[in-house]
């Protein structure tokens, strides 16, 4: 595996390229305060691709943005990093705020990518009372390790959580690296001005798969082939078997 390091309009994106001899790459995106390690353990699920971990803007090893952006920014930021790499077309796995990235970046620019795996997508844009809910998030951001552990214990079920309390500890570790006015611009981007993107699923023209767990507190997405596994909003951790499944067929 190699590291790397892509300049884009969102800042320095940290990357880890694990290199194969087939064709068609899989880009790998996690979701909102996790990072490319969400992805270990799954090297080898699709045999003979290359993997493209990426830790999202303002997240894991990426720079800080520094400035107010959006979704459409981050697209912007994949696809400079598709072109820096070279890569004229490919698969893309998201996991939630990685899985709208992918769903709107398939949207726009459906020639460059051949399957796309939809993870614990939320796909409505927030009510009045979740945006709200947001501006407070923001303000809980002052605490970071606070913050982050509360929003661990609403990403994962309790006795998972309970089992694995390095997740939370990794998580607050992460977000005290931030700013608060990262934070808060991580928070708006994602939560605050999110769309409805019931229109892209029901216009998806590549194949595509999602996931739901048991306990998300998303929905399975309209006009798209989903699958409920187990366990709460982070599938990858809480249902890797099944999303290795999942990755087989999409990619496979």
């Amino acid at each position: 595996m190699e590291n790397k390091t892509v300049v884009t309009p969102l800042g320095d994106i940290s990357l880890v390229v694990d290199e194969r001899t087939g064709t068609r790459p899989v880009v790998f995106l996690h979701g909102l305060f996790l990072d490319k390690s969400l992805w270990e353990g799954y090297d080898t699920s699709i045999a003979g691709r290359t993997h493209i971990y990426v830790d999202m803007p303002g997240h894991g090893d990426s720079g800080d943005v520094g400035k107010a952006w959006g979704d459409a920014d981050c697209v912007d930021a994949l696809m400079s990093i598709l072109d820096q790499l070279d890569i004229d077309s490919c698969s893309v796995i998201g996991h939630s705020w990685g899985a709208i990235i992918a769903l709107r970046a398939v949207s726009r620019h459906p020639a460059r990518f051949n399957a796309v795996g939809l993870f614990n997508m939320p796909f409505m844009p927030p009510t009045l009372a979740q945006r709200i809910g947001a501006q407070v998030q923001k303000l809980l951001a002052f605490f970071p390790r606070f913050y982050a552990s509360q929003v661990c214990k609403a990403l994962y079920t309790k006795d998972f959580l309970k089992q694995h309390p390095e997740l939370s500890m990794k998580m607050q570790a992460g977000l005290a690296r931030r700013s608060w006015r990262e934070i808060a611009w991580l928070v708006d981007a994602v939560m605050v001005n999110a769309i409805d993107l019931r229109p892209l699923l029901r216009d998806l023209n590549v194949p595509a798969l999602a996931i739901v767990g048991e306990s998300d507190h998303v929905k399975a997405p309209p006009a798209v082939d989903t699958q409920t596994v187990g366990g709460g909003h982070v599938s990858p951790h809480e249902a890797s078997a099944e999303i290795r499944d999942v990755i087989r067929r999409l990619c496979g």
